[in-house]
């Protein structure tokens, strides 16, 4: 059986991970150690876990973090991939015709919704936060829009699966800060 600190430690070792947390380092970010999101997904045998990166100041592309798979019953991390800054997501979360097997954040129909909501949001996420740089500057708007992001992205598993983080937290004391 796999526990939560045994598929982290056998993630952090996989070939995909390390290679996509190499190719963030070059872009002079880096990967905590420790998860940001953690869920067992509906079939109970994936599991979507999410690293954040040390990115503070938002730009179209700024890496946020790195999103992997495991795989309960073949032991290994299936692969690790970059989510970024910006209006757009990847292709395959767009592609529902794609030869790519799914790995829904909850079971259908919900997933499928939360998917489509989330993409959604990335969007219209991307014309607030370029908003609120230029009424609030670049700091205040980046904190707000990185707070904001892991809110939409745990609303997409369901809620409740994001590890020792607190968005709504993180949002009021941005908006304490600027009054």
């Amino acid at each position: 059986m796999w526990d939560r600190d045994r598929i982290i430690a056998a993630i952090l070792d996989s070939g995909a991970f390390i290679a996509e947390r190499k190719y963030v380092e070059r872009g002079g970010y880096t990967v905590s150690r420790e998860p940001r999101l953690f869920k067992v997904l509906h079939d109970d045998t994936l599991v979507r876990v999410v690293f954040p990166t040390d990115c503070a100041e938002i730009t179209e592309g700024a890496v946020v973090c790195i999103t992997t798979l495991f795989d309960m019953r073949a032991g290994e991390n299936i692969y690790g991939h970059i989510i970024c800054a910006g209006p757009g997501v990847n292709t395959l979360l767009r592609a529902k015709d794609n030869p790519m097997p799914p790995a829904p954040p909850q079971a259908p129909p919900l997933g499928e919704r939360e998917v489509r909501r989330l993409v959604a949001w990335k969007e219209a996420s991307w014309v607030q936060f370029l908003t609120e740089e230029l009424d609030l500057g670049a700091e205040v708007a980046s904190a707000l829009w990185i707070a904001r992001f892991w809110k939409a992205l745990d609303r997409m598993f369901g809620y409740g699966h994001l590890v020792n983080y607190d968005p709504d937290a993180e949002i009021a004391a941005v908006q304490t800060r600027v009054g």
